[in-house]
């Protein structure tokens, strides 16, 4: 199959802060740092996919949301681990992915959806990237996409102390 061909999946993920410096974030069961987002579906725009799927996954509705970049990852074979994963692996060669910021407050509704997260959903910004930071030398597979979130962060970070 030539993978050359295959379109990107369009994606978006979202890093929200509250008042508090505390960013709509949480450890999933490996250890990684997970931020909502998700896939745009067919005809949603990319700010329409990201409130959705931020509703979906924590129950938060974000504001002012901001798009402040794009980065294409290239998926390599060994890639797709689930059979969700596999199939998406067969019809597209990477992600798009378009990264946005915005605002929360901490309310919290009521999420019934399938990749609803549990527990705790707030952390501490700082400590997000301090977290990220020290789990490099990054794989080769997610280098870039790590040093993206970083430098994202940072400059949140940076604008909210300035």
């Amino acid at each position: 199959m030539d993978r050359e061909n295959l379109p990107f999946r369009i994606n978006c993920e979202g890093y929200f802060l509250d008042n508090e410096m505390n960013i709509l974030a949480k450890r999933n069961e490996k250890g990684f740092i997970m931020f909502p987002g998700g896939g745009a579906d067919e005809g949603e725009t990319l700010e329409n996919a990201m409130i959705r799927e931020t509703k979906e996954e924590t129950g938060v509705i974000p504001k002012n949301l901001k798009k402040i970049g794009l980065l294409k990852i290239y998926w390599r074979p060994d890639w797709a681990k689930t059979e969700k994963q596999k199939a998406r692996y067969d019809s597209f060669k990477g992600d798009e992915m378009h990264f946005f910021r915005g605002e929360i407050n901490n309310e919290k509704f009521n999420s019934n959806e399938e990749d609803s997260w549990k527990g705790e959903i707030f952390m501490d910004l700082e400590q997000v990237i301090n977290f990220i930071e020290g789990s490099s030398p990054f794989d080769e597979s997610v280098r870039e996409y790590r040093e993206t979130q970083i430098k994202f962060l940072k400059s949140i970070l940076n604008e909210r102390k300035s």
